[in-house]
């Protein structure tokens, strides 16, 4: 017959055992709890900073306003009309009503070049994770969770809106700031020309927007590059883009393009190319050629011409002013303004390209797991809100 001891023992056992499984099971909550305060901690701030400021000019007296956003905040659930109140999850439920905090956001306003002005608006509610660090219940131990009507194991990760539960899921994207080849029949319908060979390339922004480019091979060894703009897909010839980056010139172009290829080392391993990659540069730089565009400074004001009327804020710059907004904000933003590394990045999708054509690599697979990454939800909404 059991002892008193062994019962107590065997009791303790089973609660170690228990609370094992339940720190097992919240490890599947912790990636989207920690999302969400990612937000709220630094998510935010990112994003409202990305926000390019506006400017409005009195066009009779020339005087201009410059409005910007510079700090958001968001601040804990409280009961509506009653200041110090916690509003708690089950009092949501039952009232069927939203777990939110007011969301608030500094604006500052500069009139000419007067001291700025800072004022704090109302952006209304935004829904809180539950267990995140704005949540009434964080940190709470079973006794004070039972105690505000919550399961004693409750792990949080969802949000409550309108007393319902709702958990946004995890999302599967294409890994970032990875040039995956494809080889896909659709880039054919991009043109006459085109065919079914790119290099795609997701680039994330330190605020975690990104902005996909892709690199289509055309049939004459000439390639483009390709991103979306207000709503369409905009192509350019990637040797004007090489040569609106930095200050070059076609031998080094040349020289970085075909590095990867040597006769002497042709069959050797690690050898990505072909003797063709040349003939493919050669017809690159023609094709800027006759356009009779030599310099960084004539191919920053070609590709100014076809975006100043279209790029809200620019009517009024020039169009090298445009060309540079174009390029931070448009090609391959996870670079931001290191203008040379995104010149370096753009010589390597064009071998990879090259290569891809020349079958002396593989194409990508968009649905292996090690080009896939997941998409959280404080990701989400900070995408969201921008």
């Amino acid at each position: 017959m059991p002892t008193a001891a062994g019962k107590s023992s065997a009791a303790a056992a089973a609660a170690a055992g228990k609370e094992e499984d339940y720190a097992t099971l919240r490890e599947l909550y912790r990636p989207h709890i920690e999302s969400f305060d990612y937000f709220l901690d630094e998510g935010l701030d990112k994003m409202l900073l990305s926000i390019r400021p506006m400017e409005i000019t009195d066009p009779s007296s020339n005087a201009t306003l410059r409005m910007s956003l510079e700090k958001g905040h968001v601040l804990p659930p409280m009961k509506d009309g009653r200041l110090e109140q916690p509003l708690y999850p089950q009092e949501c439920r039952q009232g069927r009503i939203s777990y939110s905090g007011e969301f608030k956001v500094e604006a500052v306003f500069q009139f000419n070049d007067g001291a700025p002005i800072r004022q704090t608006f109302n952006f209304g509610h935004l829904p809180i994770m539950l267990m995140s660090k704005l949540c009434h219940l964080r940190g709470a131990d079973p006794c004070k969770l039972i105690y505000h009507g919550e399961e004693a194991t409750e792990m949080g990760g969802y949000f409550i809106s309108g007393g319902l539960e709702r958990l946004i899921r995890i999302l599967i994207l294409q890994k970032r700031n990875y040039p995956m080849g494809m080889v896909r029949g659709a880039f054919i319908k991009r043109g006459a020309g085109y065919t079914d060979k790119a290099v795609v390339m997701r680039c994330v922004h330190h605020d975690q927007s990104s902005v996909t480019v892709k690199l289509y091979y055309l049939q004459n060894g000439s390639a483009r590059l390709g991103f979306w703009f207000a709503g369409r897909e905009i192509l350019l010839p990637v040797g004007i883009v090489l040569k609106a980056l930095i200050d070059t010139s076609d031998r080094e172009i040349f020289a970085s393009l075909t590095c990867c290829y040597s006769d002497k080392r042709e069959r050797g391993k690690g050898v990505v190319s072909t003797q063709l990659i040349g003939e493919r540069t050669q017809i690159i730089l023609d094709e800027v050629r006759a356009l009779s565009l030599f310099t960084r400074t004539q191919c920053l004001v070609h590709i100014g011409k076809y975006f100043r009327s279209a790029m809200e804020g620019f009517e009024k710059d020039d169009y090298e002013t445009v060309a540079e907004a174009v390029i931070k904000d448009h090609i391959l933003v996870h670079l931001q303004n290191d203008n040379h590394a995104k010149f370096n990045l753009l010589i390597f999708m064009l071998q990879k390209l090259y290569a891809l054509v020349d079958q002396t690599t593989s194409p990508d697979n968009p649905d292996a797991l090690q080009f896939q990454e997941a998409l959280l939800p404080g990701h989400l909404i900070t995408v969201f809100l921008k």
